[in-house]
């Protein structure tokens, strides 16, 4: 049914891995002052003084979006008043003096590779300059990690929940930190049964862990060292586990943390591999490191049964290669380096005990997964738990239709999860969950039925990022809330067909499925039976993690994020809807491999062209506004029962009316 005229309507996209980086955009304005001619520098002098500035602010004038000039925490009266000083200005320069400043602001920024400019999207930030737009913390604290120095990154899974929520959403390896803090992590139950009971069975404890996360910048997004460090003394000096009976799955990272970060260290950060080394033989226990592989193997979100079966072979006695101790591996990763590959391509490889033998799970083993992202151990459990059903299931909503008979491997391990990855897993297969999620009661969508009422909303997105277009946006939950009226849209991502075989091959398709994730956005806003269209547009994140190598591909994957943005903004102009476009969180600013801590910004587009109101005293957003901001853009008053005072509270950026 089409909505009724007199209801106000909106478009949320997510723009995933796009933030800014202040201090690479400033060396980037500072290079190219320098390269202006002696008369352009001073017709620019010129105009900034014509409104009272001196010379030195009138490099301002030469970012391709007004609000990344701002420093962070501006207060709002302070920061509108500059964007308008700006906007101002540009209209005393001549369209040959504002041509010649961004051909040359693109022409440094591709020297010193800064994608967001050098992709040369000047109609997404024509959007941002005509509209309001206000930087927005992605990181740390702000998305409900533990408060370090330098900040946790920010990822699309907090990002996510962070966006769908009312408040900020405490995420789980703060509780798990937390709980190690306090000790209760040492008396944690599910823990403690699957240990012991391998233990008096004399069955061996199995585990895996992301090999990353010591410091806040390092990957600690996806892991958490700390957590390792607890589990190992749980293991080896509370339960006196011998370590014959002790066998490590160590998972390469190289996505979050620096691309080789496994064996090589660079500022300070990574050779992961030493520090594990180190850690295990405190417990004389450098023979328990049984297999190594790269995440894009054992953490494959897609249902790739390929990716799922290499892993499976690799737990089970069939690796891909076998070495003998940390040495021959440091090596034979040395060697997978030297063919152009990073960590997370690392094949998978056995590490042969001392008597010849390659490490294997057993019959009634305990296995236990010490990963706290949900999404990503998904198939990996499904497959060791023979969950056939599921698997068949959630291929096939992906256009994957697998080949099952190898699942029926009887192995009857006992399986604890450190996360809840999915309630069928516990209901259906008996695996424990030693910190069960539950989820987050203040999330915009299972509040919806009250807030908005009967109205459909619809989700889009591509098969990588399903989860996000779904359980993470709906605040931890598989399912719509009761009596919400949800319309889903997945489009099948780019797979072995294509030639993508895992997460580092998609820069040979470098748009992903942008223009499907568009086509069914504008055709949403055109059905007109949804209130709220939410997207997420995937390609600068995922093709982002490929950099620096895929520089050329990762601009690609921005232009065609900003041409899909600058389509829907006019769809939504052209229907009478508010557009919100925001970011998850940063990643393809700063041409690493990992995500940052980086602002990211978020831009509110009004149907009848008007500048928004900013109802907030500083201009600093909070990824937690955005849905209080879409709530007031429909025109429905918030949860009165929520305290919007308080600061991990939040609050719509625009003013009411």
């Amino acid at each position: 049914m089409k909505l009724a005229n007199e209801k106000q309507a909106a478009v949320l996209a997510v723009t995933d891995g796009l933030g800014f980086n202040r201090d690479r955009s400033r060396e980037i304005v500072n290079d190219a002052w320098e390269r202006l001619s002696t008369n352009e520098r001073e017709l620019i002098e010129s105009a900034s003084e014509r409104i009272g500035h001196d010379i030195s602010w009138a490099k301002n004038l030469l970012y391709p979006v007004h609000v990344e000039s701002l420093e962070p925490n501006t207060p709002t009266r302070e920061a509108i008043t500059k964007i308008n000083d700006l906007q101002t200005c540009r209209t005393f320069l001549s369209e040959q003096l504002i041509e010649r400043i961004e051909s040359l602001i693109e022409a440094v920024a591709d020297e010193k590779r800064y994608v967001p400019w050098a992709a040369g999207s000047r109609e997404l930030s024509n959007l941002r300059n005509t509209n309001l737009s206000i930087p927005t913390s992605a990181s740390g604290i702000w998305v409900g990690f533990e408060n370090l120095n330098p900040p946790v990154q920010g990822n699309s899974e907090t990002g996510h929940q962070q966006i769908g929520n009312l408040e900020m959403a405490p995420q789980l390896p703060l509780r798990i930190s937390n709980a190690i803090k306090s000790g209760d992590f040492f008396n944690n139950t599910a823990l403690n049964s699957s240990i012991k009971g391998a233990k008096d069975r004399s069955a061996t404890v199995n585990f895996c862990f992301l090999l990353s996360g010591i410091s806040g910048a390092d990957g600690r997004v996806h892991s958490s060292w700390n957590h390792l460090e607890a589990f190992l003394e749980l293991v080896f000096d509370h339960h006196k586990l011998s370590t014959d009976h002790v066998q490590m799955q160590a998972i390469l990272d190289g996505r979050d943390s620096a691309i080789n970060s496994s064996i090589l260290e660079e500022n300070g950060s990574g050779n992961f591999l030493g520090h594990l080394e180190k850690l295990l033989g405190k417990y004389k226990a450098k023979s328990s490191l049984a297999w190594v592989v790269g995440r894009s193997t054992a953490m494959d979100r897609d249902y790739r049964e390929v990716a799922a079966k290499a892993d499976f072979d690799l737990l089970t006695g069939s690796p891909a290669y076998a070495v003998y101790g940390f040495n021959q591996l440091r090596s034979k990763i040395s060697d997978v380096h030297s063919e152009g590959k990073v960590d997370q391509d690392v094949p998978p490889i056995a590490i042969t005990r001392s008597d010849g033998s390659i490490p294997m799970i057993s019959r009634g083993d305990v296995f236990i997964n010490l990963n706290f992202r949900s999404d990503r151990q998904r198939s990996k459990i499904a497959v060791l738990a023979s969950a056939i059903d599921f698997l068949k299931s959630e291929g096939e909503h992906r256009g994957k239709y697998w080949d099952t008979d190898w699942l029926n491997h009887g192995l009857n391990l006992d399986i604890c999860t450190i996360a809840e990855y999915h309630p069928i897993f516990e209901d259906k297969y008996g695996i424990s969950v030693a910190f069960p999620t539950a989820p987050h009661k203040q999330n915009f969508f299972a509040q919806w039925p009250e807030l908005v009422g009967d109205d459909e909303y619809t989700l889009v997105a591509e098969s990588v990022k399903a989860s996000h277009m779904g359980y993470f946006l709906r605040g931890r939950r598989e399912n719509p809330a009761e009596r919400a009226q949800e319309i889903r849209l997945i489009t099948p991502s780019h797979s072995e067909n294509d030639g993508v075989e895992s997460d580092t091959d998609f820069y040979i398709h470098p748009e992903m499925r942008t223009r499907e994730i568009t086509n069914d956005v504008i055709q949403a806003i055109k059905t007109n039976t949804s209130r709220l269209i939410c997207c997420n547009i995937a390609a600068p994140d995922m093709v982002g993690h490929l950099l620096p190598d895929r520089y050329e591909q990762a601009k690609s994957a921005y232009r065609a994020a900003g041409n899909a943005l600058v389509q829907i903004a006019n769809a939504s102009h052209a229907s009478g809807r508010a557009l919100v476009i925001t970011s998850d969180h940063g990643n393809i600013e700063d041409d690493t491999s990992s995500h940052s801590t980086n602002d990211v910004l978020t831009t509110i587009v009004r149907p009848n062209n008007a500048i928004s109101a900013v109802g907030i005293p500083m201009f600093q957003a909070r990824l937690f506004d955005v849905a209080p901001t879409v709530l007031e853009l429909l025109g429905e008053s918030p949860n009165n029962s929520i305290d919007q005072s308080k600061e991990f509270v939040g609050r719509s950026i625009v003013a009411r009316g």
